[in-house]
């Protein structure tokens, strides 16, 4: 029986300097190449859903935020002035827990360019802005209504990343400031 690599061969092939063929060499430069290409496209993929789910995850926690400021002011209103759902016509006063005076909540334009700045609570002629928009998401109170014989509140909240809503829910508490 004789080894597989015998002594003599395998000197001569430690000694062979001839080098790759030039299509071993061409075989690899192309693997690296698309080596690089997938490492790229794989980054850039990784970054654009870095990017999505932090946006997301602001979106949730001023939702959060808006959730808790909106239903704190709404759960603890000590009277109500009117029924019904909030329009220009039909503003929805109550005696805010905080400014212990009449006030609205609203939403309100930041100008020209169409996007919401936040949700504010309108008292006597003052303006608070309870929840205001932060990086580049905007809070809005888009609907609200008072059900005088529940004593309850429905609300809903969006946040919205230019035109796209990046979060919304609704919600209804009970008024326990009476």
């Amino acid at each position: 029986m004789t080894p597989l690599l015998d002594k003599a061969s395998l000197r001569s092939r430690l000694r062979d300097t001839r080098g790759f063929m030039i299509a071993e060499q061409l075989a690899s430069i192309v693997f690296i190449g698309l080596l690089c290409v997938a490492v790229g496209v794989g980054l850039q993929v990784a970054m654009n859903s870095y990017t999505s789910i932090t946006r997301q995850a602001q979106a949730d926690a001023l939702l959060q935020q808006a959730v808790e400021v909106v239903s704190d002011e709404l759960t603890y209103a000590r009277d109500v002035e009117g029924e019904g759902t909030q329009a220009p016509d039909n503003p929805l006063y109550f005696t805010s827990p905080t400014r212990h005076e009449p006030a609205v909540l609203q939403s309100r334009d930041a100008g020209e360019d169409g996007i919401e700045d936040g949700i504010w609570l309108n008292a006597a002629g003052e303006q608070s802005q309870i929840v205001p928009a932060r990086d580049g998401l905007a809070p809005k109170l888009a609907e609200l209504s008072y059900n005088a014989d529940n004593e309850t509140w429905s609300f809903r909240i969006t946040i919205a990343s230019g035109e796209d809503v990046a979060a919304e829910t609704a919600m209804t508490v009970k008024r326990i400031g009476s």
